[in-house]
């Protein structure tokens, strides 16, 4: 078994998935019950399409621009492409940058001439916020146990906080985005000087900075922002779900199809001050340091239970494959030969990936399936899509 799918470039990557966002829009164009890119994913300009370039360009000269910057200075980030990670290829589009930018494109004349990677991404100028003014992202993981078919998994995360206070009109990365890398410096100086934020030392900060999904419903219930007591799973999680769906229906035409390959991948996400979900972007290899007690056994927990979902697989697959060389080699004591086109054939779909009755997932396992394609029609999303959207 491999623990990387070959193609998942078009996941993880800033500007494929926004790529992959646009072309799966265009089949949903008479749908948008089913599928809306304007609230899904905040709308990206790709600066490596002339078209696009010039209209940003555009819009960043109007007067509507500058209007709307008096009171939200910053609606734009700056992302690199790929190759950068951490909040490294991120950037504010500022004051400071905003000029760099138009030098860059001789304000909108190199379009089409300059092909770096760079998206200009909508920011949203609206986020939620906690109790100490902070902004926060989600990081929520999502399996995929298999390409050959389909299978797929959803599993909880938890909330990354920024431990500055957020302020629109700051030039100041850290109170704009919320990779916990960006906090290190915090830690250090208050080890460093023995002091306290908020309150908190650097052991409770580190607490503080990692907050369950319960941890934020029972916060927004406190508040009066939400009234739900069962918000998260009546609200909350079917987003991550349905999100999920579609951005693997979206990018799964480009991984390699082969049944001894799986991916774990860690998704941002972010809500705004209306609650509304918004995907930001996708990792692999997500960072996986238990950077406090209740982080480690969280993460303890999900990689045994991802194991026993790989190799619940793994040895459904093989137990399939080794009945079928027994009847092979049976029949070819009694023919004195094989017929290896015919075996080929009842070989690959052995081979394929379903769970056989003996190696049942345990009840107690932290994934939840969303999605397996050994299941025919709509149900192959256990509810998550409505019948009239999983048929594109």
């Amino acid at each position: 078994m491999y623990n990387h799918i070959p193609g998942h470039g078009i996941l993880k990557r800033k500007d494929l998935i926004v790529d992959a966002v646009d072309s799966y829009a265009m089949k949903y164009q008479n749908k948008s019950h089913c599928f809306n890119k304007h609230k899904f994913f905040p709308f990206s300009y790709r600066l490596y399409v002339k078209e696009e370039c010039q209209t940003f360009f555009k819009e960043l000269n109007s007067a509507e621009y500058r209007e709307k910057s008096k009171n939200d200075p910053i609606q734009y980030l700056l992302k690199i492409g790929f190759g950068s990670h951490r909040a490294q290829g991120v950037f504010l589009l500022d004051k400071v940058q905003t000029p760099s930018l138009k030098k860059l494109y001789n304000n909108g004349k190199q379009c089409g001439v300059n092909t770096r990677s760079l998206i200009a991404q909508t920011y949203v100028t609206n986020p939620l916020l906690l109790d100490f003014n902070n902004k926060f992202d989600f990081r929520v993981y999502m399996l995929v146990a298999s390409t050959n078919p389909l299978i797929a998994y959803y599993h909880d995360g938890f909330l990354r906080v920024s431990l500055y206070p957020y302020d629109k009109k700051s030039n100041d990365r850290s109170t704009h985005l919320t990779n916990t890398h960006l906090s290190k410096d915090i830690f250090a100086e208050i080890k460093q000087r023995n002091v306290t934020l908020n309150g908190m030392n650097e052991t409770e900060l580190r607490d503080y900075q990692m907050w369950t999904l319960e941890d934020l419903q029972a916060h927004l219930l406190s508040v009066g922002k939400i009234s739900d007591k069962n918000w998260l799973d009546n609200y909350l999680r079917p987003k991550f779900k349905e999100a999920f769906v579609h951005i693997i229906r979206m990018t799964s035409s480009a991984f390699w199809k082969q049944s001894n390959v799986y991916e774990m991948f860690g998704l941002d996400f972010m809500l705004d001050d209306e609650l509304n979900l918004w995907f930001i972007e996708c990792n692999s290899s997500p960072q996986l340091i238990g950077t406090n007690p209740y982080k480690t056994e969280f993460l303890t927990k999900m990689l045994k239970d991802l194991f026993e979902i790989q190799y619940a697989y793994y040895k459904s697959r093989m137990s399939r494959i080794l009945k079928l060389l027994k009847s092979m080699d049976e029949e070819a004591s009694i023919i004195g030969t094989r017929d290896y086109s015919k075996w080929k054939v009842q070989y690959d779909e052995a081979s394929m990936n379903r769970l056989e009755p003996e190696y049942k997932i345990s009840a107690n396992n932290s994934f939840q399936i969303i999605m397996d394609q050994n299941i025919q029609g709509p149900g192959a999303y256990f509810g998550i899509l409505r019948d009239e959207c999983a048929d594109e």
